[in-house]
């Protein structure tokens, strides 16, 4: 994390739905977070720990009961045009985002954005070409095209097109990939790494897919009962497996793997994120002295 350069900082956060009625829920409850200009970072949690509520504060689609949240800066205080320019500055995709196409072709969709700056046309032409082209869609064949003729996957990326387009310099995803074919969530997460990359935008990934977490986060925040259970450096925090599985969580497939391999003699590291690191580290394990488990195994 980048302590020196935060981008969103919340400081006591607290959020209760509802509050003075009978049916008041504490979503939230003082939760301290710090994201670092450049990072990414998972959001995991079990179903009602908080995920959703805790990212719809960085763009003041929710402001806090108590406790304070500063994105770039900026107070999220309530304030019309506060909210505004944050707005601008923080895009959010939220779970099936497809649901929100409503323009008659992909162009209009994407441009939609861009046009509610005030951009004159050719600016905002670019963007969504642009835009597009980040997303894998070649503008020429996609752009004429409804969203609605498009596959799933197709749609997907669209929405997330039009959120790009904005030029945000934060991007928080509510699980992006749900739903979608295994090839299709492979694409949305490189295309998301290669954003990061080109654009150096902090990423904010809320997501149940310990393996998608495991691909991208630097940082992994865990939410249970509305606070932070857990905030580590991801191969840290997938090294505490018990811990996880204590509040209903899982980790990612390889370290179910490696751990099950460690469990059975084979002294290999289990703080492994991807297939490729993992191939290597049984290899360096057996080469290292993993005959003896290879025979007893056999």
């Amino acid at each position: 994390m980048s302590a020196t350069d935060p981008v969103v900082v919340c400081q006591g956060l607290t959020h209760v739905y509802l509050r003075g009625t009978p049916f008041e829920a504490v979503a939230l409850r003082g939760v301290d977070l710090v994201v670092g200009r450049g990072e990414c970072v998972g959001v995991a949690g079990p179903t009602g720990s908080g995920k959703s509520t805790l990212v719809q504060h960085f763009n003041g689609l929710l402001r806090p009961t108590e406790g304070s949240v500063w994105v770039d800066g900026v107070r999220m205080d309530g304030r019309g045009e506060t909210v505004r320019e944050i707005r601008r500055r923080v895009g959010m995709v939220f779970q099936y985002p497809e649901h929100q196409l409503f323009e008659e072709t992909v162009f209009e969709d994407v441009a939609f954005g861009p046009r509610n700056l005030g951009l004159d046309p050719e600016e905002v032409g670019e963007r969504v070409r642009e835009s597009l082209r980040w997303v894998g869609l070649d503008p020429d064949r996609f752009g004429p095209r409804s969203p609605f003729s498009l596959s799933g996957g197709e749609m997907r990326r669209v929405a997330i097109a039009g959120v790009l387009a904005m030029r945000p310099r934060v991007l928080v995803l509510d699980e992006p990939t749900a739903g979608l074919d295994p090839r299709g969530r492979q694409e949305i997460l490189e295309h998301v790494r290669e954003w990061r990359r080109q654009q150096g935008l902090t990423v904010v990934l809320v997501s149940h897919s310990m393996d998608d977490v495991a691909r991208l986060c630097d940082r992994v925040v865990v939410l249970h009962r509305g606070q932070v259970f857990l905030d580590a450096p991801t191969r840290e925090a997938f090294a505490q497996a018990d811990r996880l599985r204590s509040v209903g969580l899982d980790v990612p497939r390889v370290t179910d793997v490696l751990l099950r391999l460690r469990a059975g003699g084979l002294p290999v590291r289990t703080d492994c994120l991807t297939v490729e690191e993992a191939c290597e580290e049984i290899v360096r394990a057996l080469r290292a002295g993993g005959s003896a488990w290879s025979s007893s195994e056999a």
